[in-house]
């Protein structure tokens, strides 16, 4: 396998305003009717330069993805191909305030630690909720500190991202491997 530096696929994913983390975050919190399909769309017209993304809009006659459905990443190791089915739905936060207040205020430990967000007040939770991909990506840069300073942990978990990754072809598995690589 040539491996390149992964910094230019870090930055396809989450770059703020350009990469697919912000795209996918600003169709989740946009009003009014945003589907998969305009997430694709937007996708398309904001990633069109960039060298390692296409969809089967760029390359119309590559019969291996449909149109307005698949999207695909080249990889260092190869090229993977993404359905955008679901990717709104997944990527909302669809955990109400009350319900994380409701669960952080347990009288059992372990659910009041599950739920930090529960002890926010209430003008502090009326704010948009972060999307799934942003908390995925805080919790893997916050992960990835607390080990960076145990370098064999680093690795241990890099290697199982990148055995998961494959296994799942999950583009958040992909992006934590790259943001662990780009954070060692």
């Amino acid at each position: 396998i040539d491996y390149f530096n992964n910094q230019i696929i870090v930055d396809l994913v989450e770059q703020q305003h350009k990469g697919i983390i912000s795209i996918l975050d600003e169709a989740c919190l946009s009003v009014g009717k945003v589907t998969d399909t305009v997430c694709l769309d937007s996708m398309d017209t904001k990633l069109a330069q960039h060298p390692h993304y296409t969809s089967r809009k760029h390359s119309p006659t590559d019969k291996t993805m449909d149109f307005q459905k698949h999207f695909r990443i080249r990889h260092y190791a190869g090229d993977v191909t993404y359905s955008v089915e679901g990717f709104l739905d997944k990527n909302k936060d669809l955990l109400f305030q009350d319900f994380k207040r409701l669960m952080y205020n347990s009288s059992n430990p372990v659910l009041k630690e599950m739920w930090p967000d529960g002890q926010l007040s209430i003008t502090e939770v009326t704010k948009r909720p972060q999307t799934a991909a942003t908390l995925f990506k805080n919790s893997i840069v916050a992960l990835v500190d607390k080990l960076a300073c145990k370098v064999s942990g680093l690795f241990f978990f890099i290697n199982l991202l990148i055995w998961l990754g494959r296994r799942t072809g999950s583009l958040m598995l992909v992006f934590s491997i790259n943001l662990s690589l780009k954070k060692s």
